[in-house]
């Protein structure tokens, strides 16, 4: 299995937006958490987001408490395929008000076997760095 993942800052005035990217380099279906790869907003901390001081910065979204992961909480991503998706962060994590530096990083957590919920493999996305402009 080989899942390649890569973020893309986008810092419109005012807003923190994450472009995720997955793709497939293997030849098996894998399945990404729906959250990241079809989602607009945050349940919870997914990205470890960090000051330019190396501070992490405090996830402030919301925080859903559900039952353990199912099957329906996965997206497939087929061979040789790639999924592309954009989540507002903005209000998720406690930016500071005015023109700061920050880094991002993504652990990339990938499920080779539906039936192997508890056993997801990681496929880190490098981490980027970005600039926020926010009131």
């Amino acid at each position: 299995m080989s899942v390649k993942h890569s973020i893309d800052m986008e810092t419109p005035p005012g807003r923190v937006l994450v472009e995720l990217s997955f793709i497939n380099q293997g030849r098996t279906t894998v399945w990404i958490p729906r959250e990241l790869a079809a989602g607009d907003a945050l349940t919870g901390a997914r990205f470890d987001v960090r000051d330019a001081g190396g501070k992490p910065v405090r996830y402030t979204g919301r925080m859903v408490k559900r039952a353990a992961p199912t099957g329906a909480d996965y997206q497939p991503l087929e061979p040789g395929k790639t999924l592309t998706n954009t989540i507002d962060i903005t209000n998720a994590y406690a930016f500071a008000a005015g023109r700061h530096n920050y880094h991002l990083g993504y652990a990339g957590p990938v499920l080779a076997d539906l039936q192997q919920l508890d056993k997801p493999l990681e496929f880190p996305a490098r981490p980027v760095s970005f600039i926020a402009n926010l009131q």
